[in-house]
């Protein structure tokens, strides 16, 4: 019996259940003291993370993006409004270190959470510059607008490809974090990073991939029978950036999610789920891609938060060893960030 795509559930696919969300009372009351700007509000996270924000009541933010479709989808569904009526909705690139200059002087947020960011793989292989410019450049706009506004709350979110990076997606990432970790080290402690794995079902996300080709009798395509990575539930992504914020243990937060789950695992779920079943075409692993992934680098000790479900890392060494790149990041030497970038391509 074939299913509705309602019926793909986070539990039913991944095997496991979504981790419970619980903020205490004094965290909600430490949320509601801030004035949060959000980059990247039309995406599946920030979306997300703006909806938890607006359901708490009584609290100040603007949710921001460059992508206007994406903000109408958004504010219609915080309230049903029309295109932009909500003074809460904005238009901002992160590209743009203008833009951002006027929207702090104007909103004069003391929380900013960053989650606009270029994430598909296969894209930034072929086009490393778009990388420096989103990922890289973007994220050292907000950092020092930030600073420069004596805006000592910063999350980063990041992602698991950032830790010992084989792609130009995982290192444009590893350097938004320690441009992060940086200013954090000078005299802003409130500044960090969190890291995600697969975000489930998120727009673009393999599960998004494998549910179309399967709902549409396409054949399934997998780069590697025995390819497996980290998933948690979009809410748990938001849980993850608030409540690093609220920990602030260190420079980058690592979400206990549980062991890598085989993608062929996913894919025998879904079929069953969808009550549908796809041939499987094996097309071998992708310039950059990694057989399985790494929460924590090889120079990244785990350390305990007080978040049972939550650890973090210190980037301190890595800071030591990447001072250079870290000043052309300063500098906003393009030439020399895309050649770093460009180093984990096959065309470098």
């Amino acid at each position: 019996m074939r299913q509705t795509i309602d019926s793909v559930t986070f539990q039913s696919i991944i095997g496991r259940e979504p981790k419970s969300i619980i903020f205490n009372p004094q965290e909600i009351s430490q949320l509601r003291q801030e004035k949060i700007l959000v980059t990247g509000a039309g995406g599946s996270i920030g979306s997300q993370i703006v909806k938890f924000i607006s359901g708490l009541g009584d609290i100040e933010y603007l949710a921001t993006d460059r992508d206007e479709g994406s903000l109408h989808s958004l504010s219609l569904d915080l309230d049903a409004r029309a295109l932009f009526e909500s003074p809460q909705i904005a238009l901002l690139d992160i590209r743009d270190p203008e833009g951002i200059r006027q929207m702090l002087e104007r909103f004069k947020p003391t929380l900013i959470i960053h989650a606009a960011a270029l994430k598909h793989l296969n894209a930034l292989q072929k086009q490393p510059r778009e990388a420096a410019l989103t990922n890289v450049f973007g994220t050292a706009n907000l950092v020092d607008a930030a600073s420069t506004f004596g805006i000592n709350k910063f999350v980063n979110i990041s992602t698991d490809k950032a830790a010992g990076p084989k792609s130009v997606l995982g290192y444009s990432k590893k350097l938004a974090e320690l441009y992060v970790a940086r200013t954090r080290s000078a005299d802003f402690s409130g500044f960090t990073s969190c890291r995600f794995g697969n975000v489930f079902n998120s727009r673009g996300s393999v599960i998004e991939t494998f549910v179309h080709q399967i709902i549409n009798d396409a054949p399934i395509t997998l780069t590697h029978p025995d390819i497996e990575r980290f998933f948690m539930s979009v809410e748990e992504a938001a849980y993850l950036t608030l409540k690093s914020t609220l920990i602030n243990a260190g420079d980058v937060h690592i979400f206990d999610m549980g062991d890598p789950v085989p993608l062929n695992v996913i894919i025998e779920n879904l079929q069953k789920v969808l009550g549908r079943r796809s041939s499987i075409v094996v097309t071998g692993l992708r310039d950059g891609e990694k057989m399985t992934e790494e929460l924590f680098g090889a120079t990244e000790d785990s350390e305990e938060t007080s978040e049972k479900r939550i650890d973090y890392a210190n980037l301190t060494s890595e800071l030591k060893e990447n001072s250079i790149i870290i000043k052309a990041i300063q500098d906003r030497d393009e030439p020399k960030i895309v050649e770093v970038l460009s180093a984990f391509t096959t065309l470098a």
